[in-house]
């Protein structure tokens, strides 16, 4: 029986944080309201210019674009006998 009630709600916690990831801006901005945390945008790019950058983990802004190729030269060990 408590098993079931904690896998309740460890589905229940999941589902909000569906719910909570795929929210719009708006919505988060009215719980701001309440408190300040509630407003902010879970994840990277959750700051109000919307930058990547502001949480740090993303990369540069030198990276390369999405669905390219880095090219990276390959060095190849040279063998004198």
């Amino acid at each position: 029986m408590v098993q079931n009630l904690i896998v309740a709600l460890i589905v229940a916690c999941a589902a909000l944080y569906v719910v909570w990831r795929y929210m719009p801006q708006r919505w988060r901005s009215k719980l701001g309201r309440v408190h300040a945390g509630l407003a902010q945008a879970p994840g990277c790019g959750g700051g109000s210019d919307g930058a990547c950058s502001s949480c740090g983990s993303c990369g540069s802004s030198s990276a390369t674009p999405p669905g390219e190729v880095a090219e990276k030269p390959v060095a190849m060990p040279v063998s004198r006998r």
